[in-house]
Parts: structure tokens; C-alpha cells; sequence
């Protein structure tokens, strides 16, 4: 076929191949699915970790989707204007995002379903707000439920969401916590004594 008989999930395996034929060590995937649809991004992004996983080659993947990050990345750099503003293992930056433009990329992540920016952030300056993340180990327990039995104290869940980060289930949650100072303490307290972490939400994320 001539390449403009070709689809665009089409096009992408035969760059791939292109770049594959001068056996390479590094293969650069420059926004790679930004143009597929779900079903052929899910089928390339399959095919670079055959890649990886078969013939040991380093792909260094620049992208504005954090899904795509989450699928098939160990490691995730966040740039912004030319800067690199976060870097580490993905697990631990999808965890514990540090700075505002990480939080924001994974705010629009395309599989969170909130992607009215302004919308979500008018929702979530109503009250103080702890963000829990929790791993495979400790999502099986109604940690929440639980909470509010021993404390008694109602919890507002403003946003809640799991996820697949490198192959690791993990969830989060943001909270709003009630006015009283010593419930809120007594509630974080008692997320800390169960090994989750807990960190305060002061913007979007």
C-alpha cells in the first residue's frame, strides 16, 4: 500500500519499524499517540513495551498525556518552559505530585474524568482537604467507613479515583475535612496510624 492508503495506527508501526532497522539503544517516541484513537493508543503503546520488554531498548517517550505516562512509563520527567520542574519513578510522582505543573497534568489526565479545570477548582476550595493515597495492600480495607465509625466524624469525599500506575493498582482521595480542629487532627491520625500517606491539599490537586 502507498502511505497515504495507510491508517494512522498504521503509519506509527511502520516508523516504529523504521527506527528499529539501524538497531538503535534509544528509541524516541515524540508525541507517538496524540493523533490514535483509544483502541490503536492502547495497541502501540502494547507494542513499545513488546519493544522494551523483547529487545532491551531504552524508549524515551515526550508526551502531554499523563495516561499515557501511567500506562507503559517507569520513570516520568515534568517539563515547563524548557525546565525540568519534577522527575522520579512514576509511582512515586502519580503518589505524591510536588509541583503545581504536575498536579495539573495529572489532574487532566484524560482517564480521571475531571477535565473542567476551573469547575473542579471552585468545588474544592469549600474546606480544609487531605489527599490519601492508598496502594493494592491497602485497598481492600473500607478504610473511610472505618474512620468515621471509631471517630465519628463525617468526611465530605470530593474527589476519588484508581487507577493503574506501572502495573500497580492505586487509589486516591481527596477529603473534605469537618470545621473542628481536633476531629480533623483525630482523622488524619487515624489515615497516618494505617500507613497511608496523607498530605494537605492547598490548590487544585
Amino acid at each position: 500500500a502507498y502511505p497515504a492508503q495507510l491508517s494512522g495506527g498504521q503509519m506509527q508501526r511502520v516508523a516504529i519499524a523504521r527506527a528499529l532497522a539501524s538497531n538503535p539503544k534509544i528509541l524516541l517516541c515524540d508525541e507517538a499517540t496524540s493523533a490514535l484513537d483509544p483502541q490503536t493508543t492502547s495497541q502501540i503503546l502494547a507494542l513499545l513495551k513488546k519493544i522494551n520488554r523483547d529487545f532491551g531498548i531504552t524508549i524515551v517517550i515526550i508526551t502531554h498525556q499523563m495516561s499515557v505516562v501511567r500506562q507503559i512509563c517507569k520513570k516520568v520527567a515534568i517539563m515547563a518552559d524548557g525546565e525540568v520542574k519534577e522527575k522520579g519513578l512514576v509511582t512515586d510522582i502519580f503518589s505524591h505530585p510536588k509541583t503545581k505543573e504536575a498536579k495539573d497534568l495529572l489532574l487532566r489526565d484524560a482517564d480521571s474524568g475531571y477535565e473542567d479545570h476551573e469547575h473542579l477548582t471552585k468545588e474544592l476550595l469549600a474546606e480544609r482537604k487531605i489527599r490519601i493515597v492508598y496502594q493494592t495492600n491497602s485497598a481492600f480495607e473500607p478504610v473511610i467507613a472505618n474512620m468515621v465509625l471509631k471517630t465519628g466524624k463525617p468526611v465530605n469525599i470530593l474527589k476519588a479515583d484508581t487507577r493503574d500506575v506501572g502495573g500497580i493498582a492505586q487509589g486516591e482521595m481527596i477529603l473534605g475535612l469537618p470545621d473542628d480542629v481536633s476531629a480533623q487532627e483525630e482523622i488524619i491520625n487515624y489515615l497516618t496510624e494505617r500507613n497511608l500517606a496523607v498530605e494537605e491539599v492547598t490548590d487544585i490537586v
